[in-house]
């Protein structure tokens, strides 16, 4: 088992994957880290459709995506993860994008690669899977072993993202975040110890 934040840096979007079955222990352990994602009013209003038929796997790579757009490694993919979110919640689709995470970490974890898939029709999806009406589609995982490991890529320094109370208090970095709140700590024990 990785640490934490090694889990983070190291995980990457793989679009390639040896021809190895992935156990359905392994995706159970994958669908039960989705399941335990925090969400809205805990209303969990995800569901989880494994495909491994290669048909269907075939019909969604080439059929799901946007303006003719196809997904071969959808396709290619050993298993393919289907979240469909429940349209009674406002939130639904941000909850099962937190699953979506927890499910990539776990696999990741487990020492199998995935790739998060956007810029799909889910109503495509819906019906190639027989997805009742009530549930929208908020994103496609793929999953399996990887046929290697993509670069690193590159990351904007923390320094460039990083605000302090305001956007406009940016570049702070984690120093200068750390240095701010000594500074705040030591006024307010000086304003304590004023007689």
């Amino acid at each position: 088992m990785m640490e934490f934040a090694a889990l983070v840096k190291q995980r990457r979007s793989i679009r390639h994957y040896i021809d190895r079955p992935v156990s359905h222990d392994l995706i159970e352990q994958i669908c039960e880290a989705g399941r335990w994602a925090p969400s809205a009013l805990n209303m969990q209003p995800w569901e989880f459709v494994v495909v491994t038929d290669p048909e269907v796997k075939r019909q969604l790579g080439s059929n799901a995506g946007v303006m003719g757009v196809k997904w071969p490694h959808i396709s290619s993919a050993p298993v393919v993860i289907v979240i469909c979110a429940r349209k009674t919640s406002r939130f639904a689709r941000d909850d099962c994008l937190l699953a979506a995470q927890n499910m990539m970490l776990q696999a990741a974890d487990l020492g199998l690669g995935t790739c998060y898939i956007g810029g799909f029709s889910g109503e495509r999806v819906r019906q190639l899977l027989q997805i009742p009406s009530g549930y929208t589609v908020p994103t496609i995982i793929t999953v399996g072993h990887p046929h290697g490991q993509p670069p690193v890529p590159q990351k904007r320094p923390l320094s460039e993202l990083l605000h302090q109370d305001t956007f406009e208090g940016r570049g702070v970095g984690l120093t200068g975040y750390r240095r701010a709140l000594s500074m705040l700590g030591r006024l307010l024990t000086e304003r304590r110890n004023k007689p």
